[in-house]
């Protein structure tokens, strides 16, 4: 029966969350706790509160740890976050980084103050809000209703002056008892779920106040039900006062700047004015994820949690992004797997890895370097101890000969007191900063010797991807050529494409860059021949194979799960589908995709449904390279990967023979692919003093199997044309980042 009524208690909790008005509920709170894997969390506990509850704005949780299901994301681990600084959590995919936003947007983790206002980004957009407004609604409302926050004021505020203005003292009762008492719900949901999350003294205290909130809200219900009498007359001065407090809260939500500030920031992420005061249900899926962005923006919170926010931006709304987010006074936190617009835009660095956090006052890059010198110290220093060790040693037998066979005793005493400190006080000779080493000071508590030995972290371990060469054309020409190429869509003014005039070669690489809606991905379908050129001619050499990933490469791993031809029983599997496409033995696909990072029971027994992005990613260019084709096509191939993966798909590709065709906003993969720049010269991460310990194979800027690759080009695709980037993805960056600046400039401006 207790079970039942704790049961009851945390639906309506959580129901209550969710239907909540305060910023953090644009994350789907409500789903951890009814549906799905439940995010268990657990902190350090003490006698006093004071201890582990965060104060402000600030974060600072110790053991921590996080559970989804009998999976153990966290373990013990330290959360910190300091007011006003720019975090990049960095990962591999699968480590719990969501998982980690969640539990903090959610506050699920003990110790997190209620007051502190923490607002998620979801990965995956959330049309559930959407589908309920008026289909009328414009762009512009759509972003200021989502901060729900500003809304509930200006209702608030709506209806308290209705009740002052009132002439009907009972409606002007009836307004501020009915106000009161949401008040009070609302309170009772958060005491609610604070005695679910509190144990122990805490826990009772906590139960207490819940008691009392019950009370409460019974008691403005009554108070509700009993309008009527004298006690209606104090309701006029209450009005007022409560219209008062309304009226500040407008001005600390900044109310009346809210249009123009919403306005800026969709104009910023390349919305036009025409889209702005248009329909929001007019929207593609790309778009409305960027009027959730919008909404993030303009919501106030203390902290920000973006996840793999720059997934469906073009390269001019992220280089607007970046300048925004750096001009940011509070707390924020962001996934990528854009490298590029990571180091522009965060200060201070959280690893995730083997179940830990750790911190690092810099950028990924910077960490990265930091990473690969302290190993190479750590690496040189053991070396030097073990030839210091070797040569005591030496001596050590060397001395216990002479005293043996000359029976001297001093020299006897000599060689043990050599070896007692040989295995007592060898190690460590420098302390954490630097100085001497000093015994009392520098290894305080309980310890199996008097010295530590050095602590060798080798870097994270890469990934690998490995594709087979194409085999070369027994012809000669080149893969594609488009000739004064025009496409226009049936019925449309003007033609999205004309004058297109290109060249593809074999081992050829270019990329194609621009804003989103200009006509990359349809130039993409021409290349395979999807489309039709209006008029021109697309020449294609008749022995060339195209291996194209498409936008909706991953979407399309969807389709299997009814696709009956397989034949199987049971869901479908990366192995499974594999199979149904390319009837190989079993060991030796097993073998294929677990260089993909697909291997063993991830690839035989995990449904296809259950796979995350990143992983499908994987699967569906797999699929495309296992046959190596002529020309590789793709397509913003990096979407829902995490960087160790990009980073391995670039060396992959960099070394591989076959032609490549990129359409793509990531600076670093075009740079390393196309344009043949090394790895760690496009990361940032060049380092004069440790040129040798080159471990990406970058020494050797030929990539192709005969030496003989040149740089490729890239082209931009904007107003119906495509034109040559003299400087390449730089001079197109430059571009950009001029045009972001003199907007910003121009907006200013009319301000």
């Amino acid at each position: 029966m207790v079970l039942k009524k704790v049961a009851a208690k945390r639906a309506a909790a959580a129901a209550a969350a969710a239907a909540d008005n305060s910023p953090a509920s644009i994350s789907s709170s409500s789903s951890t706790i009814l549906a799905g894997p439940q995010i268990e969390c657990r902190a350090q506990q003490s006698r006093f509160w004071t201890d582990t509850l965060t104060s402000g704005v600030e974060v600072d949780l110790k053991d921590v740890t996080i559970n989804i299901g009998e999976r153990e994301l966290l373990s013990n681990a330290h959360v910190r976050l300091k007011e006003g600084v720019r975090y990049g959590l960095i990962g591999r995919n699968g480590t719990g980084k969501s998982t980690l936003f969640k539990a903090l947007a959610d506050k699920l983790i003990p110790g997190l103050n209620p007051s502190t206002r923490i607002l998620m980004l979801s990965q995956v957009e959330d049309t559930v809000r959407a589908a309920e407004e008026d289909q009328t609604v414009s762009v512009l409302e759509h972003v200021i209703r989502g901060d729900k926050e500003l809304v509930a004021a200006e209702q608030r505020h709506k209806a308290l002056t209705a009740a002052v203005d009132s002439a009907n003292s009972t409606e002007t009762a009836r307004i501020v008892r009915t106000l009161e008492l949401e008040d009070r719900r609302k309170e009772l949901v958060q005491a609610q779920l604070l005695a679910l999350r509190r144990s122990g003294t805490r826990g009772k205290a906590a139960r207490d106040e819940e008691i009392k909130a019950e009370a409460a809200v019974a008691e403005a219900e009554e108070r509700l039900a009993n309008i009527g009498g004298e006690a209606d007359a104090e309701c006029v001065t209450v009005a007022n006062e409560m219209l008062l407090a309304a009226q500040t809260a407008l001005d600390l939500l900044e109310h009346s700047t809210a249009a123009a500030r919403a306005a800026h920031i969709l104009v910023g992420l390349g919305f036009s004015q025409e889209m702005i005061d248009g329909p929001f249900k007019a929207l593609s899926g790309g778009w409305r994820s960027r009027c959730s962005l919008a909404t993030s923006l303009l919501v106030q919170s203390d902290i920000l949690l973006l996840d793999e926010v720059t997934n469906f931006l073009d390269l001019e709304a992220t280089i607007w992004l970046e300048h925004y987010l750096r001009a940011e006074t509070r707390t924020l936190v962001v996934i990528s797997h854009d490298i590029a617009f990571l180091n522009n835009v965060v200060e201070e660095t959280i690893i995730l890895r083997n179940q830990e956090l750790r911190y690092f006052e810099g950028t990924p890059a910077a960490f990265e370097i930091n990473e690969k010198k302290q190993f190479k110290r750590a690496t040189s220093d053991q070396a030097a101890l073990d030839k210091k060790r070797a040569h005591i040693e030496a001596s050590i037998r060397k001395g216990k000969a002479s005293a043996k066979a000359t029976g001297d005793e001093n020299r006897s005493r000599m060689v043990k007191s050599r070896e007692k400190k040989l295995e007592e006080r060898f190690g460590v000779e420098h302390s954490a900063k630097g100085t001497r080493f000093k015994l009392n000071r520098d290894m305080v508590g309980y310890f199996d010797s008097r010295r530590s030995g050095i602590e060798i972290e080798a870097p994270e371990r890469q990934v690998k991807i490995k594709i087979a060469n194409p085999p070369q054309l027994r012809t000669l020409g080149d893969l594609v050529h488009f000739d004064n190429v025009e496409f226009r869509y049936p019925r449309a003014p003007k033609p999205l494409l004309s004058a297109v005039t290109f060249t593809i070669e074999q081992n050829g690489r270019l990329a194609f860059v621009g804003a989103n809606g200009n006509g990359k991905s349809t130039l993409a379908k021409l290349i395979v021949g999807e489309l039709q050129p209006t008029s021109g001619t697309i020449t294609r050499h008749p022995l060339m194979k195209i291996g194209y990933f498409s936008q909706h490469s991953v979407e399309d791993l969807t389709m299997p799960l009814a696709d009956l031809s397989l034949n199987r029983a049971g869901p479908v599997t990366a192995m499974s589908y594999f199979l149904s496409k390319f009837p190989v033995e079993e060991q030796a696909a097993h073998a294929f995709l677990g260089s993909f990072g697909l291997g063993g029971k991830l690839a035989s027994d995990t449904p296809l449904s259950q796979l995350s992005g990143g992983q499908k990613v994987r699967l569906a260019f797999a699929l495309i390279v296992y046959q190596p084709p002529s020309l590789l096509l793709l397509d913003e191939v990096t979407t829902h990967v995490d960087f160790a993966t990009v980073k391995a798909l670039a060396h992959a590709l960099r070394h591989w023979s076959g032609a490549i065709a990129l359409i793509t906003h990531d600076r670093w993969l075009s740079r390393v692919v196309v344009e043949g720049e090394s790895v760690r010269k496009a990361s940032g991460t060049e380092d004069d003093d440790d040129g040798e310990d080159e471990d990406d194979d970058d020494s050797d800027d030929s990539d192709s199997a005969d030496g003989s690759k040149k740089p490729g080009i890239t082209w931009r695709v904007g107003a119906g044309k495509i034109k040559l980037m003299d400087k390449g993805m730089l001079g197109y960056v430059a571009m950009v980042e001029r045009k972001v600046a003199k907007r910003e400039k121009l907006q200013q401006q009319q301000a």
